[in-house]
């Protein structure tokens, strides 16, 4: 799978330096919510949208990785309070109701 993942991110690099190198000296204006930025290259915004991705990816994915963190932890106190249970009701003796088993004859 990582191969895979490997490919595709390396065809992203590609298509994104292809279209840099396209787009060379193209000016632009931009308009980002409410603010306008007239004749700014676009090799310049095209960069800053693909770092603002990479980390907005980033955050996403230690965001998850915390979450699983915690579920495992959770998972392994729990299998912890499992294995003692079963610990204790292995080690517990083995009790006799107190009646006298004799054999009448």
């Amino acid at each position: 799978m990582w191969i895979v993942r490997g490919i595709i991110l390396l065809a992203g690099v590609v298509a994104f330096l292809w279209m840099e190198t396209k787009n060379a000296g193209t000016k632009v204006t931009f308009h980002l919510f409410t603010k306008t930025f007239v004749d700014i290259e676009l090799n310049l915004i095209l960069v800053v949208s693909f770092i603002f991705g990479i980390v907005l990816s980033a955050i996403g994915s230690w965001i998850r990785e915390a979450q699983l963190l915690f579920r495992l932890t959770r998972i392994k106190k729990l299998n912890r309070t499992l294995r003692e249970e079963i610990s204790d009701l292995r080690n517990l003796p083995l009790e006799e109701d107190g009646s006298d088993y004799t054999l009448d004859q």
